[in-house]
């Protein structure tokens, strides 16, 4: 880290490229580590934004033909568990993930953020549905949470920061996290319990550090599915309000914002009309959610 002043700026890199944060500590970029995947999801943006793609069958179309077994292979060293969640239902959360990182590029919440949270938001994306198992039609109400243990155990590998205890404490952790269910209403499957995260969240803290990049990356995947932002697609799992002040940190809530809004814009990439409707409603929730963790 020699070389550098510390300056009141997310917008700072290091000698090699990656982020600083305000404590001068780096991160990892996803551009570094995925180029190709993440210039892919660029120039579609821009072409969507341009005119240029204008449906979702062009879109699908190349998305299938970027996704060679190279890409695959490319993708699974930097996301283990990537080709598992790319064979469910035909390639369905393949094709969602990926339009989850083009919708990011267009998200106004993206463009004016600094550049460090911009990075949280790029692995957040890239991890939030990796544990994802789609079968036969059936929605997977466990898979936040195990997409959470999944960015938890790779992050160390591509460069984050762990604590000392993080040898020692990572596999207890996950085995709470994948045991931590509940029978959902309907009694037809299974569905995250919500009473367990508070000790979930205090172990990710053990786990990198209160505040720190991997554990805001680790928190998002982990509670992406437990703020109900579009009525029409209720969450499960959702936090009572009660549960919002213990769960959800302040420095949390710009980048889980982040991900939420890209990730149900996504879904409505040419459906403008709904794309509005439904990110009205999302940042309604945000705004409640400031005013909860905020009180």
């Amino acid at each position: 880290m020699c070389g550098f002043y510390i300056m009141p700026c997310y917008n700072f890199r290091s000698v090699d490229n990656t982020y600083l944060t305000p404590t001068a500590v780096t991160i990892p970029r996803l551009e570094d580590r995925l180029p190709d995947l993440l210039e892919f999801a660029r120039t579609l943006a821009r072409q969507i934004e341009a005119g240029e793609v204008q449906d979702g069958d062009t879109l699908a179309a190349r998305i299938r033909v970027f996704y060679t077994p190279e890409q695959l292979v490319a993708i699974e060293a930097v996301a283990p568990g990537w080709q598992e969640m790319a064979a469910y239902a035909d390639g369905t959360t393949l094709h969602h993930v990926t339009q989850v990182l083009i919708a990011l590029q267009l998200l106004p919440e993206y463009r004016q953020a600094s550049r460090y949270l911009q990075a949280l938001m790029e692995w957040s994306v890239l991890y939030h549905d990796l544990g994802k198992q789609v079968i036969a039609g059936q929605r997977d109400a466990l898979h936040a949470f195990r997409s959470g243990t999944m960015a938890a155990r790779t992050l160390p590998r591509l460069g984050f920061q762990t604590s000392a205890a993080y040898p020692t404490k990572l596999e207890p952790w996950s085995r709470l996290v994948l045991s931590a269910s509940v029978a959902t209403p309907d009694g037809k499957g299974s569905m995250q319990d919500n009473h367990a995260l508070p000790e979930i969240l205090q172990g990710i803290e053990q786990l990198f550090g209160a505040g720190t990049a991997a554990a805001l990356i680790v928190q998002a995947a982990l509670l992406h599915q437990s703020l109900n932002v579009v009525p029409e697609w209720p969450n499960p799992g959702s936090l009572t309000e009660a549960q919002v002040p213990a769960c959800i940190r302040p420095d949390l809530v710009p980048l889980l914002e982040g991900l939420m809004l890209a990730d149900s814009d996504a879904w409505q990439l040419f459906e403008p009309d709904k794309k509005a409707k439904f990110r009205e409603s999302t940042l309604a929730v945000f705004a409640a959610v400031r005013q909860v963790v905020a009180g």
